[in-house]
Formats: structure tokens, sequence, C-alpha cells
């Protein structure tokens, strides 16, 4: 029988050996709190297994907000600082830092004395619950605050996908330059979702951010007539678990004149490099341009 902690996770249809791998937790405990009651995840485990698993399964970062919910429907929901609403932001920060440990423990539903026991480390263990309810009760977010206290998930990037994936990727990423080198804005899209999200950085600032494919081919259409040839070409290519980066040389000729001084028949040659990233199906969803 699974847990709710087990039934988010098989939703997910992540893998538990992959999982473990990122977490360094063992494959064991986590079907154990997958499948067994008595097992309750600790503040430490909850957020590095859910959190993995859904960066396995390319979802943005917000529906570890919808596990929680999925996970612990029924948890204490309070706010520890509705009486100090009409005092200054000083006192409330004050009073904020001076709470009472009894009623705290009363209001997530936590036992009599837990936390001092923590402090002793007669107890160890504090239960997921118990630490977000208190992150909630505090009016925190509770994924940054795990993430200031565990740190981000970085070791995602040491895995990669099925070897059918990545050539998958490489495929549609070869398909992407190619048919921009032939100013065919349909085919450049075609593996596009239709919520794709383009940037464009230049010299470390954001110069262009498109919002859906309608949009990102508007614009494609429009850069047509700014160059009489243009040719991007691949130089490297860095698959990561997530995403896919190639390192670009390109060359256009300019077929108007534009407000920078660069004049109508002068060639253009730069260095920089894409990021692709890619959907749960294998769809485009962003595309980062950086020169």
């Amino acid at each position: 029988m699974s847990t709710l902690f087990g039934k988010y996770f098989d939703k997910l249809k992540a893998s538990k050996t992959k999982v473990a791998d990122i977490t360094g937790l063992k494959r064991q405990r986590i079907s154990d709190l997958c499948n067994k009651d008595n097992s309750k995840p600790t503040p430490s485990e909850f957020y590095k297994i859910i959190l993995t698993a859904i960066l396995l399964k390319h979802l943005p970062e917000i529906e570890f907000n919808n596990a929680i919910n999925e996970i612990f429907p029924n948890r204490p929901k309070e706010n520890f600082l509705r009486e100090l609403d009409n005092l200054s932001p000083e006192v409330r920060f004050i009073l904020t830092h001076c709470l009472t440990q009894k009623q705290v423990e009363k209001d997530i539903k936590m036992s009599d004395g837990k936390i001092s026991r923590l402090a002793s480390e007669v107890v160890k263990d504090l239960e997921a619950i118990e630490f977000i309810s208190f992150i909630e009760g505090l009016g925190e977010n509770v994924l940054e605050t795990f993430k200031r206290i565990y740190g981000s998930i970085k070791t995602i990037d040491i895995l990669l996908p099925d070897a059918s994936i990545l050539n998958d990727r490489t495929n549609k990423v070869f398909q992407y330059i190619s048919t921009y080198n032939n100013l065919d804005v349909d085919a450049m899209t075609m593996d596009f979702a239709d919520d794709v999200v383009f940037l464009n950085i230049m010299n470390g600032e954001k110069t262009m951010e498109l919002q859906g494919i309608e949009e990102f081919k508007k614009q494609a259409v429009e850069a047509l007539s700014y160059f009489s040839e243009r040719k991007q070409s691949i130089e490297t290519m860095t698959h990561k678990y997530n995403s896919t980066e190639i390192v670009i040389s390109y060359r256009a000729i300019a077929a108007i004149d534009f407000p920078n001084g660069l004049k109508k028949g002068d060639e253009i040659r730069l260095k920089g490099k894409s990021i692709f990233e890619f959907s749960a199906d294998g769809k485009i969803n962003r595309l980062t341009d950086i020169s």
C-alpha cells in the first residue's frame, strides 16, 4: 500500500535508483518512505528526494509546492504572527524570534517538549511535516528555506538521459541550426513547445525575452530582413540532464543599415552559445542565446 509520499512519487514516474544516486540516500529508504506508513521523511529527505524527482522529470521547481499539498494535505496551517499584525515592523521582527515554544508545538501538532528534546539531541529526527508547518507558520517560502539550509540540487547534471533521448535532442538541435541557416522559420520551430521562452543575452545583459511560439515566430520572421546571408556553425555540443548547450560561430551579411553603425553589406562574425532546454515530452521549451 503506497503512502501519500509514494503515490506522489509514483505519479512522477521518477527512477528511485537515479534519485538515490543523486541524493546519496539509500534506495531502500526511498522505497520505505513510499510504502510504509510508519516511515516519515525528515525535512532533508523530503527536500532532496522530491525536488530531485521533480527536476528529473523536467518539471519547474514550483511543482514542489504542489508536492507538499499532495503529500501533506491535512498538515496544520497556522499563522504564528497573526496577533502581531498591528505592531511596528521592529517589534514584529523581535517577537518573531521570541515565539513561545509551547504554543508553536501546539499549533503545528508537535509533541510537548519536542523542540527542547531536539536541541538536546535526545530526539534527532524532526519530521518534514513539522518543519514545513513551522516555516509556513512564519510566512516563509518552504522551498527557498530548504535551499538556504540544504543547498541547491546541483548534482542533477552528473546524470544523463538515455542514449535515445540524447540522440533525439542532438537531431533537434542540428535541425534547428540547419533551418535557421536556410531562413525557414516554420521548420525552425517544429520542435518548439507552444509555451517556449526565448532569451537573448549580450555582454551579460538580457536584450530580448519572448514568451510563446507565436511571439518567437513573429520576431524570427522580422529578423529575416536583417541579413542577406547568415550561418551558424556548431563547434561543440554538451548534454546535461535537462538541457543541451552548443558553442557556435556565427557569420552574417547585413541587409540593412543598423542603428549601431553597421552598414548594409558589412560582414558580421561572432562567437556565442545557445542553451536548449527540453520538456518531459522532448519539446524545446526554452532557448537562450548568449553572445
